[in-house]
């Protein structure tokens, strides 16, 4: 009796040990080729399409004897049907944006059970499910952008437009050839600014276009506002040498000067006799140029440097924006502020 029992116990703990093994080997076969599936979605750039693509050979290494997805999202389809199985395990998801199903079914083998499988269904759902959320998640940023650049270019475009306006009104008071000498001067002072707003938008559509502004260099910038202002008739008042020179890069320095004047342009179309004051300064650290109106003040010297926000009736609510990043670019800052003598924007550009 009792060499029955030893031998009960000895075959007991062979058969716990065996399935020990067995169960070891089994869960980490699995988890191999689980682990080579994650790496191939890696690879693949986390699209859930090519996963569905690459998926057969690895569930069939892992036993599965069927399976059926459906994928819906970017407003396309991914479907494979399988044969009808009361035994499938399936998972699924919808949202807004996308949906997401996945349906397998197991090849129940030996010491597999069916939870390994469902393990397995968890893993290929939530790798579709993350790849499908990083794919939107990019498309978004991707249409954000162009959303963006959408509104710079049409900001600057806008601007040209204007300038041929102004263009157009200047030829039309050339009467005689004092006119036509003047009219050529305003010509040869405006085309360098418009120069410099072509090349912007093009370089916005062109994103291999090497940077061509990054270098710093001497410059005038009161002569650069006069210019500016010479496309619009502004006048400029100043105690600022026209030859004071300061370090900065030109065409950032050239697209702020001209939004800030375009402003002023725009604003002293409704604050009729409204003037411009211009200074420009520096300290131990850096160049100050202060331009400073005497019409009404700004309601929210903040808020018209966010994107989008704009004043004016038919304002995008670029200019400022842009303009602030360009001079953060620059090593330096745009802000305003109203005093007693009137709004003032300040351009800081560190030495």
């Amino acid at each position: 009796m009792l060499n029955h029992v030893f031998v009960a116990i000895i075959t007991a703990g062979i058969i716990i040990i065996t399935s020990h093994y067995a169960i070891n080997y089994v869960t980490n076969r699995y988890l191999g080729i689980i682990s080579e599936l994650i790496k191939m979605n890696e690879v693949d750039g986390f699209d859930p399409v090519m996963l569905l693509r690459h998926l057969e050979p690895f569930l069939k290494r892992l036993g599965i004897t069927d399976f059926g997805y459906y994928l819906f999202y970017h407003n396309v389809e991914y479907v494979r049907r399988n044969g009808s199985h009361k035994k499938s395990i399936t998972k699924f998801v919808h949202t807004s944006e996308y949906t997401v199903y996945i349906d397998i079914v197991p090849g129940f083998r030996f010491i597999e059970s069916d939870f390994i499988t469902r393990v397995l269904v968890e893993v290929i759902f939530l790798l579709l499910k993350a790849d499908v959320n990083i794919q939107t998640t990019a498309a978004q940023k991707a249409f954000r952008k162009s959303a963006e650049l959408q509104a710079f270019i049409n900001h600057d475009v806008k601007n040209l437009i204007q300038f041929v306006n102004v263009l157009e009104f200047n030829l039309s008071q050339v009467d005689d050839d004092a006119g036509y000498r003047r009219f050529v001067r305003y010509m040869q002072k405006s085309l360098p600014g418009l120069k410099v707003r072509a090349d912007k938008i093009l370089s916005a559509l062109n994103s291999t276009q090497p940077e061509i502004d990054s270098v710093p260099e001497k410059l005038m910038p009161m002569m650069m506002a006069v210019d500016a202002a010479g496309i619009y008739g502004v006048t400029i008042h100043t105690d600022t040498p026209a030859d004071k020179e300061i370090t900065a890069r030109k065409r950032g320095l050239t697209v702020i000067i001209e939004n800030i004047i375009k402003n002023f342009y725009d604003k002293s179309i409704s604050e009729h006799g409204i003037e411009l004051f211009v200074d420009v300064s520096e300290d131990a650290n850096a160049y100050v140029m202060r331009f400073r109106d005497n019409g009404s003040p700004i309601a929210d010297c903040e808020k018209i440097f966010e994107p989008f926000f704009s004043g004016k009736v038919n304002g995008l609510g670029i200019g400022l924006f842009h303009c602030r990043n360009i001079a953060a670019g620059m090593g330096g800052k745009l802000t305003a502020e109203n005093t007693l003598q009137g709004p003032v924007f300040v351009l800081s550009i560190n030495k």
